[in-house]
């Protein structure tokens, strides 16, 4: 049987040198169905892709989408529907899907979720604010326990980071993985790049700029110090070379000039005279 067949040509891989090396990276499930795809053919081939989407763990397919036996499925018609459903789990979303679903193979369970994963995915790389009523057109569910549920399996797969927001019912993204990007997705990369790399050298000559104003601040608020000080201490030795003068000479005692003295003398007794005239008048006035 084809799937005895199968069972019996993934354990030689295994034996084999390939299998040694899958065993070795065994963190990066992808890198094990990469590595497989190298020798699967046919009917094989197309195990290994439906075990891909089915897998818990790979949520990119890009490396797995460029393998030369996976991209010879297109040589069939049942194959090549394979293949495409393959592009839509790399690049596309649900809606997507639901749109050319007759044209593409029935979707099980585990498949069905995870496109819903990618699809979340897709539309957090896109909006930091995802509204649940928006969530639910695209994923095709009704009952909101199931999309908290969809919403809790993406941030436990480490997908996105975020929070659900019950007020507001709306998915609040911190940030997001990356899925697979076309090669007409490229252009718009680059520009996005571009824009940011400009926006970050700005960034920089404004901080080399707000650099230079500090240090130039800091400069002359150190020559205005350096002056203060200067004036400072030289106020403070002007001060003690005046004190000095004043101490020096008579002990600190001030005398007035010779000729001011014998005239401040002068006018002392003339006062003191008076004086007693009038005190002498009074007296002799009272005894008559």
């Amino acid at each position: 049987p084809f799937w005895l067949k199968l069972t019996i040509d993934l354990a030689a891989l295994a034996r084999g040198p390939l299998g040694r090396a899958s065993v070795a990276m065994e963190g990066s499930p992808l890198s094990q169905f990469v590595i497989l795809a190298q020798t699967a053919q046919g009917r094989a081939c197309e195990a290994l892709v439906r075990q891909a989407l089915e897998h818990s763990g790979v949520f990119v397919f890009g490396e797995l989408l460029d393998c030369p036996n996976v991209q010879a499925l297109a040589g069939a018609e049942e194959s090549a529907r394979l293949l495409e459903l393959l592009r839509f789990f790399a690049y596309g979303t649900y809606p997507e899907f639901m749109a050319r679903k007759a044209q593409l193979p029935e979707l099980n369970a585990a498949q069905r979720r995870k496109l819903q994963l990618l699809t979340v995915v897709s539309m957090a790389s896109k909006d930091r604010l995802i509204k649940f009523t928006d969530l639910q057109v695209a994923l095709d569910v009704t009952n909101a326990r199931e999309l908290e549920d969809i919403i809790i399996e993406v941030v436990y797969q480490n997908l996105i980071v975020g929070k659900m927001d019950q007020e507001k019912q709306c998915l609040e993204v911190e940030s997001s993985t990356c899925r697979d990007c076309r090669e007409e997705d490229i252009d718009f990369i680059i520009d996005t790049l571009s824009a940011w790399e400009d926006s970050a050298t700005k960034m920089l000559t404004s901080l080399d700029g707000m650099v230079q104003y500090s240090h130039d601040c800091h400069e002359k608020q150190r020559g205005q110090r350096e002056e203060l000080e200067k004036l400072i201490q030289t106020t403070r030795e002007n001060l003690k070379e005046g004190g000095a003068e004043k101490a020096g000479g008579d002990g600190g005692c001030t005398r007035m000039p010779p000729d001011d003295a014998d005239e401040e003398s002068k006018r002392a007794k003339g006062t003191r005279g008076r004086w007693m005239g009038s005190m002498g008048a009074s007296s002799r006035g009272s005894k008559h």
